[in-house]
């Protein structure tokens, strides 16, 4: 009866072994072990992966099994996977602060990730949505000695709560109005009255400030600086996915998110144009792809969400084969100036870092190109015209700084202390880990637009998915 949910029933368990016993083992491996089998038991369990429209309710209203949870599950267990490949032998190891907690940290954000994209109750995700957070608050200020990193965690922190409060807030808006803590209970009924409208508009702001959309964007530089660059990564890859999987299922009120979508693609495009270090660029590069994400979502047709699915797909793997370049570069700050020279001491890295930049700035024909396309191409189908020129103006301000980036790596000469930082030190790659993960998500970056219908048909039937889910269709 519950074998949908076998792969977090072995991340709970594996979860409470790695507390007690962890002490005497490497975490890092036996974490990465769990994830491996955790994903085998949701890739071979895959009736539900090409099937569309079957649904299944295990937990009595709490949890769901369909197609769209199942992609969004493995995506989440790629990129969690990937983070701990990345992990290896930086230089926070060294320092001894992650021979222990942070895998298994890390191990609990996947869990709270499976579990929130599964839920279909209000309390479910609420629960599961802190079992996430509260781990990421830990993550966020792991660097105890910085002040930047101190900084980082009590913002964050804050704000968070802050979030968390407004989430709580609405769902007490709707459980009082509709009187049940189904996701999609009284639907029709929030949409006509003004309890519902307000319920649904503070949920839909809390979700954006987890996405770090606009305007509620502000923790996003801060935060992603004073970090750890692992936890960044974390940061970017793994909660959006999942927030954006809840987003979806929930956001019927388009003009919030059409006013969140805009203000991200300006404040992401502008924003990022005077940044001198490359994690707060990045930050800002982030605010504009969920820019893009929102407007697919507001659109509401059933292509636009297969659009977004792909677009954040796609997002995922361009972010994992960038901070695999940047960890494995092992700069010092980083500071953007840091690029200058790579091209002449690891010319091979710099290839691979500019194809993912130019990927990211939507240039043809790689994969980012094709996932702005579609977006846009839904939207100037429903009649977003202007919205669409907004995107593309922003995509064009956008492509300025990723170009500048590239200009770095191969045109500008590095300083004396940057020559000098090389000579002194050990500028061996590091490890094999992170040339996987480079050369997998550099091929799928290169080729994707010459073959890209396995996607397309996981994309269109996990939509199907949800469709059957929610029990209407879309536009």
């Amino acid at each position: 009866m519950y074998e949908g949910y076998y792969s977090e029933w072995l991340a709970s368990i594996a979860i409470l072994i790695l507390i007690v016993y962890g002490v005497y083992q490497s975490t890092l491996k036996t974490a990465v072990i769990v994830l491996f089998l955790t994903g085998f038991l949701i890739f071979f369990n895959n009736q539900l992966l090409f099937w569309e429209g079957k649904v299944f309710d295990l937990t009595n209203g709490f949890l769901t099994i369909n197609s769209w949870v199942y992609i969004i599950k493995l995506i989440i267990l790629i990129g969690t996977i990937s983070i701990l490949l990345m992990l290896k032998k930086t230089s926070l190891i060294s320092q001894g602060l992650i021979l222990f907690d942070f895998p298994v940290l890390v191990l609990i954000v996947a869990l709270g990730s499976m579990f929130l994209v599964s839920s279909i109750n209000w309390l479910s995700i609420y629960l599961a949505m802190e079992l996430q957070t509260l781990s990421l608050f830990i993550l966020v200020a792991f660097k105890r000695n910085s002040a930047y990193g101190a900084e980082a965690g009590l913002k964050y922190f804050v704000l968070g709560a802050l979030s968390s409060g407004l989430f709580l807030f609405g769902c007490a808006l709707l459980y009082g109005l509709v009187g049940e803590m189904n996701l999609q209970a009284g639907e029709r009924i929030c949409a006509l009255t003004l309890d519902g409208e307000t319920g649904k508009i503070l949920i839909i702001i809390s979700l954006l400030f987890k996405l770090s959309a606009a305007p509620f964007h502000m923790w996003a530089p801060d935060v992603y600086e004073g970090a750890p660059t692992i936890t960044t990564a974390l940061l970017v890859i793994v909660p959006k996915i999942v927030i954006f999987a809840i987003l979806v299922q929930i956001a019927s009120v388009v003009n919030v998110l059409v006013a969140s979508a805009i203000l991200s693609l300006v404040f992401g495009a502008i924003g990022a144009l005077n940044q001198t270090k490359i994690k707060r660029l990045l930050a800002y590069s982030g605010i504009g792809h969920m820019g893009f994400v929102l407007l697919g979502v507001a659109i509401g047709s059933f292509e636009s969400i297969q659009a977004s699915l792909i677009y954040m797909i796609i997002y995922v793997i361009m972010s994992i084969c960038l901070f695999s370049l940047i960890l494995s570069l092992k700069l010092r700050k980083p500071l953007i100036i840091e690029f200058s020279g790579i091209s002449r001491v690891h010319p091979i890295m710099a290839i691979s870092l500019a194809l993912t930049l130019l990927s990211i700035a939507g240039i043809p024909p790689l994969a980012g190109f094709f996932s702005k396309w579609l977006i846009l191409l839904y939207g100037v189908t429903s009649q977003y015209y202007l919205i669409s020129i907004i995107a593309v103006v922003c995509s064009v301000i956008a492509g300025m700084y990723y170009v500048r980036i590239v200009k770095i790596i191969y045109f500008q000469i590095g300083s004396s202390s940057l020559i000098w930082q090389y000579v002194l030190t050990d500028d061996k790659i590091e490890s094999l880990s992170k040339f996987l993960l480079i050369g997998f998500s550099l091929f799928f970056i290169l080729f994707f637009m010459s073959s890209p219908n396995f996607i397309m048909l996981i994309s269109h039937n996990a939509t199907m998915g949800l469709i059957k889910n929610l029990g209407f269709i879309l536009q």
